[in-house]
């Protein structure tokens, strides 16, 4: 019987009314220790690793099956699958011959423990996180988005050496870097699988139409076409982007001010709201906020109860063209408003200052705010031969960019006042002091 015929059955066990496609049960028949996938956003890449771990666990006794993910969040995500899987096999009864069996299994948070032995394990992106396991088998869950991917590389290999364990990496591309991409282009050791938009009948061509109008022409090369793309003119390297980049959910620090910016829509783009707070010599990005499409009145409440919710130090807000009147309008409600226009001169300022806490790790991101990742890579500067220029690409948004550059340069001004008043009191009390002995 062939491995995708144990998964289809498994799946028809569980109640779950799941046909695996051509590609899914090419992936599973494939029994290459190293394998790839390069897939389109939605391709059901997640669950059908999720099904094969499960299937893996049941067949093999006392295996050790590893689930990796960027982030906590998706690493929830995916045994959120081998839960719904065994959740359902524990009150099925399988009949074989005369005898009746019941599985065995013990679900905790992020863990499956089976009456064979056998366990499941869903784990975060930290290398640290793997001393210890030996493993037969290990998912790697959107590998391109990863951080620290090098260290990443050398734990899985080293959890699997003892065992001749399998390695099997997902993803959509994320520019031509990384374990992932080297893998990918790399000849002979992986065993490759592409997933194209053809490969994905539950994806109608309805919903592509209406997917694409949502999608700019950079986002639908990479997210549906599987291209890595060059980072062409990139204001600053993916990599260093991700040495800022942690896995955390926003929330503020206790006793961190905090800075807020935001970043108005014009025309096609939205007004984003983002805020940092101080967390030791460090800014950490606390808040996120995208209002897509909003009457300004619906944009002027979301900063209100932003301001109300995180009480910052200071709000800047871009008051270049039509953000002029909706500065004026906060400005009523909100008193420590700092309204900046946005010229060329100032815009190299903002976003100098970014990029010195991004090359300085002074910023610390979520692994999840996707988009911000995302436009961070994409953002340009280009030398136009008389000046700098800095932009994101032709169809691209840059508001993620900007609102987070608005938050930075608000706490950078802010410390500097705060330098400065400290300095001036310092030397008010020597001048007073030297008066005393006179």
């Amino acid at each position: 019987m062939k491995r995708s015929d144990v998964v289809q059955l498994l799946l028809h066990a569980a109640g779950l009314d799941v046909k695996l496609h051509p590609w899914q049960k090419n992936f599973i028949d494939d029994p290459s220790r190293f394998r790839i996938i390069l897939k389109h956003r939605g391709a059901g890449a997640t669950f059908t690793i999720a099904a094969e771990a499960c299937a893996e666990a049941l067949t093999h006794p006392a295996s050790t099956i590893l689930l990796i993910s960027y982030s906590l969040r998706q690493s929830l995500e995916i045994f959120r699958h081998v839960r719904t899987i065994f959740s359902r096999l524990e009150n099925t009864r399988l009949k074989h011959g005369h005898s009746i069996y019941r599985l065995m299994a013990k679900i905790g948070a992020r863990t499956v423990e089976l009456g064979n032995g056998s366990r499941i394990i869903s784990l975060p992106n930290n290398p640290e996180s793997l001393r210890g396991y030996r493993a037969d088998a290990v998912y790697v869950d959107e590998a391109a988005f990863f951080r620290d991917d090098t260290n990443l590389k050398t734990a899985i290999m080293f959890t699997t050496v003892a065992r001749n364990g399998r390695v099997t990496l997902v993803s959509t591309p994320k520019g031509k870097r990384g374990w992932f991409h080297e893998a990918w282009i790399t000849e002979n050791t992986w065993s490759k699988h592409l997933v194209k938009l053809g490969d994905s009948p539950h994806i109608t061509m309805h919903d592509l139409e209406e997917l694409r109008k949502t999608m700019s022409p950079l986002e639908w090369r990479q997210e549906m076409m599987c291209e890595f793309l060059d980072e062409v003119n990139a204001f600053i390297s993916y990599e260093k982007i991700l040495e800022c980049v942690e896995d955390f959910v926003p929330a503020r620090v206790v006793g961190g001010r905090v800075y807020v910016g935001v970043d108005f829509g014009r025309f096609r783009d939205s007004t984003v709201i983002i805020a940092v707070v101080e967390d030791g010599e460090r800014l950490r990005v606390c808040y996120v906020e995208e209002l897509r499409q909003k009457p300004f009145a619906a944009q002027l409440e979301a900063i209100n109860r932003a301001n109300m919710v995180l009480q910052p130090a200071v709000v800047a807000v871009d008051s270049t063209g039509m953000g002029a009147p909706l500065a004026e309008t906060l400005a009523k409600t909100i008193p420590h408003l700092q309204p900046i226009t946005i010229t060329s001169s100032t815009k190299q300022i903002l976003v100098n200052n970014l990029r010195n806490n991004i090359l300085n790790k002074k910023l610390i991101i979520p692994a999840d705010e996707k988009t911000l990742i995302n436009q961070l890579r994409l953002y340009q500067e280009i030398n136009t031969g008389h000046s700098l220029k800095y932009e994101a690409p032709a169809g691209e948004h840059d508001d993620y960019v900007m609102a987070l550059a608005l938050a930075c340069y608000a706490a950078q001004t802010s410390q500097a006042q705060k330098i400065e008043a400290s300095l001036f009191w310092r030397w008010g009390s020597a001048s007073q002091l030297s008066a005393e002995k006179q």
